[in-house]
């Protein structure tokens, strides 16, 4: 028993002494928290969570600021914290709430739950610097470390410091250079910890939601009160506030325009310059690719969503590639140094239009102010109001994503003309060019199906709008990019496949696309065919476009074959090239009764003819198909078509497991992949003019497979916006699914009320809404008419005609006058039917884009376009919303016209309900 006593007692001494030594290594570890990386979770709400408005730039009154608790929506139980609130214009509005005290170390991984019913919510990170004191403010220094950005609109996602590509401290490091850049004065990091979670909740103007729940703070190592400075310093500046005097580098005050230095970049006229000389600017969006990805891809500029950082801006410098971006925040009150010379121009914003003009021209001003290089050009991505906007801005960057939409590609250079006579000034137009299938379209599919095919877009769907867009006079190529061009799928590999393809052959023509004119823009006899003719005061250049009008669904279907043009003013000294993807191909002259006219053999849907007698013309276009170690282009062309040989060949298979194969596409497919066999043996060493013409071969039929599987399907539909599963050939077999899968008998009634225009005060009652703009050039009119209706005693008029005689050729800039149904609540997973009839006598002007009918499932990207019809016409729209809405549908009158539109209805069709019956 004493034994026993004695071992207890020891075991006792033993717990205690170790429970001490725990207790003195916490503390240790709370004192050198900075010094010994300890993961140790804060936890969920390590302080009381309430939610503050620190600071904002757009008008947001206490009134419009509401904080609360939610009950009805929250990740954890028993509720979250929901911020409503409404703002004007701005660019921030910083809500804040205290976290425990943290250590800044590469552990410290801080999160947040967020939802929203808007994107572009950002998490950050506030630190505190106790050793050196804010010289704006009494107290210690503070900074804002960047986070992850919500993009899950509708739905709770985690922003997590985890998912950053740099942890905190290395974060720090970059903010606390450019304090000490600012400020002229040493700052101290050590000792940093971070006291604020900051959420930057502005989204755009109007109303928004976000709720927040579950902070988290892994890996903190909580700060000893003690060791604090209860001095709180400002963490926000606001710079519309003021304009100050700063200091350069080398010390002395730079104040206003009088120190600044002339632009690297410039515009004159229409031409962009870079260091004097014409440049063509080919930028893509960044999706945090490696800068040298996108080079070696062909692209000589990058657009960021942000401002560029400091090592941004160096790694663009070693690599030779320009920058487009928002300019710093702080423009206005600090100075842009040189280190900003790689950034081309400055962004002033995304889809503007005549209400961003107060906004950009705040910004304008203040870039200019502080920016040390003089006149840096500033670019609006604009998409309406650019005679206001190109006040303002030097460069205009317009466009859209007409591929898998109702818009006629063939008239995107049209369009693109029609946006510079709008601007009324001379100064560059950028065009934007697709590269993925519309957003929209991909929610749709998504709806419809638990798996989403690939919808890669062709490379010649590419080159035509590309084509397209050097005809309409544009100085530079913007290309939308959403997802990453070196992600590793099969999708990413092929679009980067396209991109590197289309930039070898843009780069042979930049010297006329930078600094040419067009000169000349004819139709030959058949009308599917366009020249356009680009000239230097060296050479000419001929671009051939052999279109088949339906661009925008499938590219470069018709028969390869020769083609004859003419060129009056071709003299005896000059030569004609084809520059085909293997070289340089003399081309013969005859004389004919016109002029001189000029014979391409096996032209292909695209091609480029140079005429010149400048031999150094000639020899560096000759010289630019030998690099070296590169892949050729017709190397690549090859690899894009082997790729497109796999996927049509995937789809015919599809189809005819489920019996609805066709032999022309099938005999098409087959035709290619022979055409490719011969083609491969001769690209690498043989004839080029026959590998050549295998390539158009396999291309084109290829092309004849796909708009034959499409056209199949297609049927009885009125266009392919009718269903999104109609855009695109991939989805073709998930169409006949669907038809397949569908009970006809199980559509439910009309849930529109009003669609048959037949009583205004019914209209008014169930929401329906008229709008137009405010334009004394203008006159807008609805009516419901009873001429000849398609039923019933009245039809819905809408007309717009100029208030001036002789204007009716003039453009249109806003949509004049728009009608918008009521609301009708719909479920996700129920398919929605729209039908109605649409009368347009006379084709409407002043805009390409006729009468639009958008439902605000498909949005503009998917919407009908009706420019005239042959007495009554009958349209037909199905969607899938994603999630429970309400449908709204949009009747757009763009220009001078008048339309009738009547019998509009609305039907649900549940798919699970649908199917049950159709197995019955």
């Amino acid at each position: 028993m004493a034994t026993l006593e004695t071992d207890n007692t020891r075991k006792s001494v033993r717990n205690v002494s170790h429970r001490l030594c725990r207790l003195a290594l916490l503390v240790l570890i709370l004192i050198y928290g900075t010094l010994i990386p300890w993961q140790h979770a804060v936890g969920q709400a390590p302080t009381e969570v309430k939610w503050t408005l620190s600071e904002t730039d757009c008008q947001v009154t206490a009134r419009n600021w509401q904080v609360t608790d939610s009950r009805d929506e929250y990740r954890s139980a028993p509720d979250s914290k929901q911020i409503h609130f409404r703002a004007s214009w701005g660019t921030r509005a910083m809500a804040s709430t205290p976290v425990t005290k943290a250590w800044v170390i590469d552990e410290l991984k801080p999160a947040v739950w967020v939802k929203g019913t808007r994107d572009k919510v950002q998490l950050y990170a506030r630190v505190v610097l106790p050793k050196t004191e804010d010289p704006l403010e009494s107290g210690p220094m503070t900074v804002l470390l960047p986070g992850p950005v919500y993009e899950s609109a509708g739905r709770w996602q985690k922003l997590d410091f985890a998912d950053s590509a740099r942890s905190l401290p290395s974060l720090l490091e970059e903010e606390v250079w450019k304090l000490r850049t600012r400020f002229k004065q040493k700052v101290d990091s050590a000792g940093a910890y971070m006291d604020m979670v900051v959420l930057n909740v502005y989204t755009g103007t109007g109303t928004s939601t976000v709720w927040v729940d579950d902070i988290e703070m892994v890996g903190a190592i909580a700060v000893e009160p003690s060791s604090l400075d209860q001095k709180s310093g400002k963490v926000y500046q606001d710079s519309l506030v003021r304009t100050v005097a700063f200091q350069q580098e080398g010390g002395s005050e730079f104040a206003g325009q009088a120190n600044q230095r002339p632009a690297l970049t410039q515009t004159n006229g229409t031409i962009f310059e870079v260091r004097g000389k014409p440049f063509f600017v080919r930028s893509i969006q960044h999706n945090g690719e490696p800068f040298e990805v996108l080079k070696n891809l062909g692209f000589n500029t990058i657009e960021l969503a942000r401002t560029a950082t400091i090592q941004e801006l160096r790694y663009a410098e070693r690599l030779d590639v320009w920058l487009i971006c928002p300019p710093p925040e702080s423009a206005g009150f600090q100075p842009v140094s040189a280190e900003f010379d790689r950034v081309l121009a400055w962004s002033l914003g995304q889809n503007l239009d005549h209400s961003d003009l107060r906004r950009i021209e705040t910004i304008a001003r203040e870039v200019d102010e502080s920016d040390f290089r003089k006149d840096r050009p500033k670019v609006a991505f604009a998409g309406s109001g650019l005679f206001e906007l190109a006040r303002v801005a030097d460069v205009m960057s317009v466009g859209f994503e007409p591929i898998g939409g109702s818009f006629v590609l063939s008239q995107y250079s049209d369009w693109l003309q029609q946006r510079a006579e709008l601007a009324q000034k001379s100064l560059p137009i950028w065009a934007t060019l697709q590269t993925e299938m519309a957003a929209s379209i991909k929610s749709q599919t998504a709806a419809l199906s638990s798996r989403t095919p690939p919808m890669p877009l062709e490379a010649s769907q590419l080159k035509f709008m590309a084509y397209e867009a050097i005809a309409g006079g544009a100085r530079g190529m913007r290309f939308l990019s959403r997802s990453r061009l070196d992600a590793q799928d099969p999708v990413a590999n092929l679009r980067s496949m396209s991109l590197r393809w289309l930039n070898a052959h843009l780069v042979q023509l930049e010297s006329w696309i930078s600094a040419g004119a067009v000169v000349n823009r004819a139709q030959t006899n058949d009308r599917g065919n366009q020249i356009t003719t680009l000239a230097t005061t060296k050479a000419k250049l001929v671009l051939i476009q052999r279109a088949s009008q339906l661009e925008q669904l499938v590219t470069g279907d018709r028969p390869v074959s020769d083609f004859r043009f003419s060129d009056h003013t071709l003299s005896a000294s000059e030569g004609a090239y084809h520059l085909s993807e293997s070289g340089m191909i003399p081309l013969d002259q005859g004389r004919a009764m016109t002029g001189n006219e000029i014979t391409v053999e096996n032209c292909g849907p695209l091609e480029a003819i140079l005429i010149t007698r400048d031999s150094t013309v000639i020899n560096r276009l000759a010289e630019s198909y030998f690099q070296n170690g590169q892949e050729t282009i017709a190397q690549m062309h090859l690899g894009i078509a082997q790729q497109w040989m796999t996927i049509v060949s995937l789809i015919n298979e599809q189809l005819t497991r489920i019996g609805r194969s066709s032999p022309i596409a099938s005999g098409s497919i087959n035709e290619a992949n022979n055409a490719l066999r011969q083609a491969q043996a001769l690209v690498t060493g043989g004839s080029a003019l026959t590998a050549n013409r295998l390539l158009y071969v396999a291309d084109q039929k290829l092309a004849v497979a796909r708009m034959n599987i499409l056209a199949t399907a297609r049927n009885r539909f009125a266009s392919q916006t009718s269903s999104p599963l109609l855009t695109h050939v991939s989805l073709v077999p998930m169409h006949f699914e669907l038809v397949n899968r569908i009970d006809p008998q199980a559509w439910q009634p009309n849930g529109l009320a009003g669609g048959d225009f037949e009583n205004l005060e019914h209209m008014t009652r169930n929401q329906w809404e008229n709008h137009r703009v405010d334009d004394p050039g203008l006159l807008t009119n609805v009516e419901l008419s009873s001429d000849n209706p398609v039923d019933g005693e009245r039809a819905l008029l809408m007309s717009v005609a100029p208030s001036q005689s002789g204007a009716l050729n003039s453009l249109v800039d806003r949509t004049p006058l728009w009608i918008k149904s009521g609301p009708v609540p719909v479920k996700a997973g129920q398919l929605v039917r729209i039908h109605g009839w649409v009368k347009v006598d006379r084709p409407i002007g002043g805009s390409l884009d006729g009468l639009m009918i958008i439902d605000s499932i498909g949005g503009p990207q998917m919407a009908e376009r009706i420019s005239v019809t042959d007495g009554w016409q009958e349209f037909s729209i199905y969607r899938c919303p994603a999630q429970n809405t309400d449908v709204r549908l949009t009747f757009a009158l763009t220009g001078h016209g008048s339309v009738l539109i009547d019998e509009v209805d609305m039907r649900v069709l549940d798919l699970g309900e649908g199917l049950r019956q159709a197995k019955k």
